[in-house]
């Protein structure tokens, strides 16, 4: 296929010959794709448009397996679409691969001098650049901002793991105080009935807790203490944590 190429005269309907320079002023892309879609043969994968304004690649897996290596010696089918890009061809179907130029007609290969790669501005070129820059730093810094999430997060979890840790030694070390002095049990519902209190429950009048307190203070009998107890609210675990922590 490739070979026929070189010998078409693109010849429009008529039988006339290309003018505006011949077939030397044209693009090889553009001939060979041409040639490419004109080609009775390659119908079933491309082929013209209904209104012989555009050509249709039908069968793109096709397509990059036979007629792009016969024609452009490789089978990158997005290379071919970019490639028209630059030579002003557009996409005019969102759900199938037809392609156009207002100089890309059937039968009128004299137009196909008009088809050029399209020249890069200066401005554009620069833009172009300053907005890959921006998007590169743009993914650097949200990786960045994910690698100090991570890094906050574990320092969160070891903080965690070390209290976990050392709170059984905690326990212990509360515990032998508890057995050294008795005395802090109590000190601790007298801090959490006033905690209470000020935070306007129904805990006992500050008489009652002046006289919890001199008891605890006194160190009386053991007997004393119960009686102690047996007035005061119940032992509640947030005031070993209060201790505790």
């Amino acid at each position: 296929m490739g070979s026929e190429c070189k010998g078409h005269q693109f010849q429009d309907d008529d039988g006339g010959g290309g003018s505006g320079g011949g077939p030397s002023a044209i693009a090889p892309f553009v001939a060979k794709t041409f040639h490419m879609v004109s080609d009775p043969a390659t119908d079933a994968v491309v082929r013209w448009g209904g209104a012989s304004n555009t050509f249709i690649v039908l069968d793109p897996a096709a397509f990059s397996d036979f007629l792009l290596p016969a024609y452009f010696k490789h089978r990158n089918f997005a290379s071919f679409v970019r490639q028209l890009n630059t030579y002003g061809f557009r996409k005019i179907d969102p759900d199938r691969w037809e392609f156009a130029h207002e100089s890309f007609l059937r039968g009128q290969a004299k137009l196909l001098p008009l088809i050029a790669r399209k020249k890069k501005r200066a401005g554009a070129a620069g833009s172009e650049e300053v907005g890959e820059v921006r998007g590169t730093i743009q993914a650097v810094q949200k990786l960045r901002d994910e690698r100090r999430g991570m890094e906050e997060e574990l320092q969160a979890m070891d903080r965690r793991l070390c209290a976990a840790e050392n709170r059984p030694g905690q326990m212990m070390a509360f515990l032998g105080k508890l057995a050294d002095d008795p005395s802090v049990v109590l000190r601790a519902m007298v801090a959490k009935r006033e905690e209470f209190a000020a935070a306007g429950g129904t805990g006992s009048s500050p008489e009652k807790r002046r006289r919890i307190g001199a008891e605890a203070k006194a160190g009386r009998s053991a007997d004393d203490a119960e009686v102690v107890q047996s007035r005061a609210m119940p032992f509640p675990f947030s005031a070993l944590g209060q201790v505790f922590y």
